[in-house]
């Protein structure tokens, strides 16, 4: 086989010759997602072809070939095709409404045979051949689908996945990446951004379709790496996409660089190795790494080459260039101005008077002061005030009047950088209340505890830790008006910490947040098993669950009640939440004084849809714990549920009276709002006694069986059955007429 090389950006590239495919479906050229997306704990292996909300469009076989392989489920992939090509590749088509008459006869024998629903069959080269154009199915939304789509693949001869765009399936695209924001992050514990340890994003701004820079200087110390923020839009196309592929040099150094044109099935543990996890967490949006990262060199999409960060040591500037690119070759070029060097400081004093402020700063050079007022809260506004230079570099503000009672100072120097800015509060004889929110933010590189006031309170505030009965105590920074946060700690500062505060310094200390800790220390290359919160919370894992040493902690939480049933154990918080973990984390809560363990299930709090989630869920034999297996840290809690599923809709339904002629399916939905219903092993229908194979489609909620002949005239008998997954059961049962 003939193969073409090609060097991106240092990165050597190899691939097939361009096959001359046909379009896979009848619907146009218009996608939804394409390859190489991150999906949860997972990567897009195809590309998404839109059917507009509808099914029955047209399939067809993309090239020469034979049927290779047929499977069925009502999870995954649904009805699935796979095509052997002449070239060795293969063609996936997923989530089919029916295949073609002769191949949903096999099938249906294929289910009688196996007396289930879920099959993966594989088939003699010899016995379905197919040539191009032919029709092999019809589009549909079997399986875990959101809607109706044609999820479509071509994989090696190896059987993993290629970007079906290398070939001729590709789409009509002018329109270059959109760059949004950029992120630094820092890879060590003397790493700083801006002054501070804990990563941090910037806007960019767009100079034109294809170019956009980063306004300010960054101040950066250390072991940096960056990340951007990209999507791409195609032309006629209504969704945002992935990019194809994205580089960085600094300094004309070449650092990273990564395409996706193969994804290897084992790549999916290591999806945040490449992609930001705590961003996205944190409500940043999805951000691609551009620097080496744990084991994500061995992924086949990225250069080898690439490097873990580039070190910005102090004393000069560093010129960024990054290009991203889509599948079409539209490129898109970010540049970045950076300079190593600790962040300016300035040594100045605030006096206040009445009504007037003045600020004195030191023999400090070469700098321009700003002043901005605002409120004690975070919906105060912020203006510009007027303000008086006096000489010897003092200034004065006059006319000071609440609300805009927080003077906000800082400096640029020639370059433009700025201080950290600080906040001083007029003096003010009523007392707020001071209490607010915190965070325990865990990365990859060590975490950083942030309380976040409800109002302005001008004080220094220390994080207090005890550890084994003994106080430890660590200041706090203000990064903003409310935000206090504190240096990094790396992942020992917690061995046997079980207590933590915040408290204001004064000459009587205020104490305004504390919180019980239930946590361990786990080693990467170590299994576990943690008994915390006095028995209540049970965790173990495997080695290598982490790359790094991390700190594993539980604590009670606050979280809204479910719509439905009621909370019986928790709500718990499980931490880390911004460090993926590579291998799933077995969960075990006691149920030790819970009299009945009857439809309890454990369920996980989604901030992004305020709502409770079902987890699969099972009691421990002979233990009082409920279990299940979880791969990211949430708010956990042990939930009864009380109301069965909905059965509705039933073809032919009880007491009924149908001629045979128009008698072909039975057919029903079946609703549950809160655990759900498995389809397959949760729901049993019988016909005269016997129970069938049925077909159930969980985005439609629907339990389908095609009766292989008519029914006989006369009486006959139905039963349907349905549980939710925490064990609440309906059924209906009675006869129906055939004339």
């Amino acid at each position: 086989m003939i193969k073409i090389f090609w060097l991106f950006t240092g990165f050597l590239v190899c691939i097939s010759p361009a096959q001359d495919y046909l379009w896979p479906v009848k619907a146009g050229r218009y996608l939804t997602a394409v390859f190489g997306e991150e999906r949860p704990g997972r990567y897009h292996t195809g590309i998404d072809v839109r059917t507009f909300g509808n099914i029955g469009y047209e399939l067809v076989a993309i090239e020469d070939g034979y049927i290779s392989r047929i499977r069925t489920s009502s999870k995954g992939y649904g009805k699935t095709i796979y095509i052997t090509l002449i070239d060795d590749n293969t063609a996936v088509y997923a989530h089919l409404d029916h295949f073609t008459p002769e191949i949903d006869n096999l099938v249906n024998a294929l289910h009688e045979y196996y007396g289930k629903y879920t099959i993966d069959h594989k088939i003699d080269s010899r016995e379905y051949p197919v040539k191009k154009g032919d029709l092999v199915g019809y589009s549909g939304d079997t399986g875990g689908v959101s809607g109706p789509h044609l999820h479509f693949e071509i994989r090696n001869p190896d059987e993993q996945p290629i970007n079906p765009f290398q070939s001729s399936l590709n789409v009509n695209d002018n329109h270059p990446p959109i760059v949004q924001s950029i992120a630094f992050i820092p890879l060590d514990a003397n790493a700083a951004i801006g002054g501070f340890t804990e990563q941090r994003v910037y806007p960019l701004k767009k100079l034109s379709e294809t170019e956009y820079v980063l306004e300010d200087t960054i101040y950066l110390a250390g072991n940096i790496g960056l990340a951007v923020q990209a999507y791409d839009r195609m032309t006629e196309q209504f969704f945002n996409f992935g990019i194809h592929s994205a580089n960085l040099l600094v300094d004309a150094q070449f650092i990273y660089s990564m395409q996706y044109d193969e994804i290897n099935w084992e790549n999916a543990s290591k999806l945040y190795t490449e992609k930001n996890y705590s961003l996205a967490r944190l409500g940043y949006g999805k951000f691609y790494h551009l620097f080496s990262h744990h084991e994500s060199k061995s992924l086949p999409f990225i250069n080898s080459k690439s490097r873990e960060g580039f070190n910005f040591k102090r004393g000069g500037p560093h010129d960024t260039i990054i290009n991203v690119q889509d599948y079409a070759g539209n490129k898109t070029e970010v540049k970045t101005y950076i300079y190593s060097d600790q962040i300016p400081e300035y040594d100045y004093s605030v006096k206040f008077e009445k009504n007037r402020c003045t600020i004195s700063f030191g023999n400090a050079q070469d700098f321009v002061p700003y002043f901005y007022l605002t409120g004690k809260f975070a919906e105060s506004t912020r203006k510009s005030p007027d303000y008086y230079e006096m000489g010897n570099n003092v200034y004065i503000i006059d006319n000071l009047i609440k609300p805009y009672d927080v003077i906000e100072i800082y400096a640029k120097d020639s370059k433009g950088v700025s201080s950290i800015p600080s906040f001083h509060a007029m003096p003010d004889t009523t007392t707020l209340f001071l209490g607010g929110e915190f965070q325990l933010n865990q990365y990859d590189y060590g975490t950083i505890f942030r309380f976040t006031e409800e109002s302005f309170s001008g004080l220094n505030a220390f994080l207090s830790m005890r550890r084994e009965g003994v106080q430890h105590k660590y200041p706090l920074q203000r990064k903003s008006k409310l935000d206090l946060v504190s240096a990094l700690l790396p992942a020992r500062e917690f061995l046997n910490v079980d207590h933590i505060k915040v408290y204001y310094e004064s000459p009587t200390p205020i104490e305004i947040f504390q919180m019980d800790l239930s946590g361990a220390i786990v080693s990467p290359d170590t299994s576990f098993t943690l008994n915390l919160m006095d028995d209540e919370i049970r965790l173990s894992g495997n080695p290598h669950t982490f790359y790094d040493s991390v700190h594993v902690w539980v604590s009670d939480t606050q979280a809204p009640p479910p719509d439905e049933g009621k909370i019986i154990k928790g709500p718990y918080l499980i931490e880390p939440g911004l460090i993926p973990y590579n291998k799933e984390i077995k969960l075990d809560i006691s149920l030790e004084k819970v009299v009945s363990k009857e439809n309890l299930g454990i369920y996980y709090f989604s901030k992004k849809t305020e709502k409770w989630n079902y987890l699969t869920s099972q009691l421990v034999d002979g233990e009082d714990y409920i279990s299940t297996t979880i791969l990211s840290g949430e708010m956990f809690a042990v939930i009864r549920e009380s109301t069965a599923p909905v059965i509705s809709n039933l073809i032919p339904d009880v007491n009924g009276t149908y001629f045979s002629k128009d008698l072909e399916h039975i057919s029903f939905k079946v609703e549950d709002s809160f655990s759900g219903v498995e389809g397959e092993t949760d729901v049993i229908v019988k016909i005269d006694g016997r129970e069938v194979v049925f077909e159930y489609n969980s985005y439609q909620k629907k339990v389908r069986y095609p009766l292989k002949y008519n029914l006989k005239k006369g009486t006959h008998s139905l039963y349907v059955q349905a549980a939710d997954k925490v064990g609440n059961l309906s059924k209906i049962e009675g006869e129906f007429l055939v004339k």
